[in-house]
């Protein structure tokens, strides 16, 4: 299978998304019951940002080690870019109205641990369906 250098950074948004949901997603879920205390926080908080920038910095530099090729963007790219980031924001709009409905209704997200968690779900399985969906459409056509 002949992968371009553009899907496998694709490919490493999409595995992000996973490591963040296996290792900080149980963290928000546990707190969910919990008022929210952001000076409790603040050490996950550091550990995610040092974890996505120790992430993000290996594995693109692995990537233009082990791939010179540069990647050309033309109308093709462009294209499936603006389609994957149309499916991401009509995601984030579904689901700021999904929020709004389970804070009005729900008495369990009346608090803020819960609502933090729910935001923090949405936002990671926004950016894995259209990180999915972007890889699609650039191996389908």
């Amino acid at each position: 299978m002949n992968v371009s250098k553009k899907e496998i950074s694709i490919l490493i948004e999409i595995v992000f998304s996973v490591l963040f949901a296996i290792f900080f997603l149980p963290y928000f879920y546990v707190n969910r019951f919990e008022i929210y205390d952001f000076d409790t926080s603040i050490v996950k908080l550091i550990e995610i940002i040092i974890f996505s920038v120790i992430y993000f910095s290996l594995s693109y530099t692995l990537l233009e080690i082990f791939i010179r090729k540069k990647i050309i963007n033309d109308e093709r790219d462009a294209l499936i870019d603006l389609k994957s980031y149309k499916m991401g924001y009509l995601l984030y709009e579904i689901s700021l109205f999904s929020f709004i409905g389970a804070i009005i209704l729900s008495q369990m997200y009346q608090n803020n641990g819960g609502l933090v968690f729910l935001i923090v779900l949405w936002l990671v399985l926004v950016s894995f369906i259209k990180s999915v969906y972007q890889l699609y459409l650039y191996r389908k056509s």
